[in-house]
């Protein structure tokens, strides 16, 4: 045996699907917390959330006992496109932004000893850990919150975009992993953002719609112009399973059944959504 101690989690099931409503209710503990700080926060899926820190970076901004954001605030945070030792790296930026009047990467600064806070506090009220990327837009907070994990976050500085976009796959960022991700590194035969950055707005709009090389172009500077919209509810509550191989629906009867296994696992959802949330659902699709 190769890996003699490795310990599997198997999720568990129900009607022959896999049964997240522990995760379900783990995620929703998490959001509590993060709403508690009074952060606008939007809920992205079972696992996942965007907020919107700036009241409470203006906040801390303006209050009489401010002080520079040092390195014991920031203990488990990596700085985006760098290498080399942790410490030594945010060091450095955080003495940078001391001697410049930089307050972009100062509000980053303070957001990100913010995240570390909330991160202590969802593991001191939950027991669970989690990761952040902190940065000045959606898309590269999450793909920041990606890159040094488990428990722990990247910031993102503007003055670090272009060293991250230099190795980064165009087809990695979130809105380009498919077809348009293909369509992009097609036309203008480019693999990295740190290319596509190279091309110009009028180039991109020759090829491209209107709205999709406006977005790209803002892309590439390091903004990406979406606003994080408070949503602390999933907008809708669906069931799926794909079905392959031995599992095909290629009888009526089957079809039948996994239907109805799928049916009678969304009203159970919705109900017990009705009691926590006081709220009912009016649509279908």
């Amino acid at each position: 045996e190769k890996c003699p101690d490795i310990v599997l989690v198997r999720v568990p099931e129900v009607r022959e699907k896999a049964d997240l409503t522990k995760y379900r209710k783990a995620g929703r503990e998490v959001i509590e917390v993060l709403v508690s700080f009074g952060a606008v926060v939007e809920r992205a899926s079972i696992d996942e959330a965007y907020l919107d820190l700036t009241s409470l970076v203006e906040s801390r901004l303006k209050s009489r006992d401010f002080k520079q954001v040092g390195l014991a605030e920031l203990p488990n945070t990596h700085l985006g496109g760098s290498s080399g030792d942790r410490a030594e790296n945010i060091s450095s930026w955080l003495s940078e932004l001391e001697s410049s009047a930089n307050e972009a990467d100062l509000r980053l600064a303070i957001g990100a000893s913010i995240v570390e806070e909330m991160r202590a506090a969802v593991y001191s009220k939950t027991k669970f850990r989690c990761s952040a990327g902190i940065a000045h837009c959606k898309t590269l907070a999450k793909l920041c919150c990606g890159l040094n994990k488990p428990n722990k976050q990247t910031v993102l500085p503007l003055s670090s975009v272009p060293t991250l976009y230099s190795t980064l796959k165009i087809t990695k960022v979130r809105g380009l992993g498919g077809k348009l991700g293909d369509l992009v590194t097609s036309l203008f035969e480019v693999e990295t953002m740190g290319q596509l950055a190279q091309i110009s707005q009028r180039d991109l709009n020759k090829r491209l719609d209107e709205k999709t090389a406006s977005w790209l172009h803002t892309l590439c500077k390091g903004f990406d112009n979406e606003i994080v919209k408070e949503r602390e509810l999933a907008k809708s509550i669906g069931c799926g399973k794909n079905f392959r191989g031995p599992d095909i629906l290629d009888t009526k009867s089957k079809v039948q059944l996994r239907l109805r296994n799928l049916v009678e696992e969304l009203v159970e959802r919705l109900e017990v959504d009705r009691e926590e949330n006081s709220r009912i659902a009016r649509g279908i699709t």
